[in-house]
């Protein structure tokens, strides 16, 4: 799950790109993924205060179901309304990091079951 956070009114946010926000942009613009290319590379302030609002609904959501400190979710009106243009900057900051967040593959390899932790090394017969 691709997640953040956004500091508003001194209160950290969990952000989230989940299904749900795909959806909402797929809604509103017939394909989420240049829907939101449009939004994260257009200057429209509705258009990023109108992201926003979904991500923080999103990991309001994500946070109630995994059991994860968050102090809830805010209306695009609220957001609107205590965001001022000092913001901005911080704001598209922390919707680019949560769009970003999870795109970077990490593998972790485990030994299967049965396998020796170090094994020995022989030299190749032949």
């Amino acid at each position: 799950m691709r997640t953040g956070k956004i500091t508003i009114g001194g209160k950290d946010y969990i952000t989230c790109l989940s299904t749900r926000v795909l959806v909402a942009l797929e809604e509103r613009g017939g394909d989420a993924d240049q829907e939101l290319a449009r939004i994260m590379q257009g200057r429209k302030l509705g258009d990023f205060f109108w992201l926003l609002a979904q991500m923080i609904d999103a990991g309001d959501r994500y946070a109630k179901l995994e059991g994860l400190d968050n102090p809830g979710s805010l209306s695009l009106d609220a957001i609107m309304d205590c965001m001022g243009p000092d913001d901005y900057e911080a704001m598209t900051g922390a919707m680019a990091e949560t769009v970003k967040a999870g795109t970077t593959p990490t593998v972790e390899a485990k030994p299967g079951k049965g396998s020796r932790k170090n094994a020995e090394a022989r030299p190749a017969e032949g």
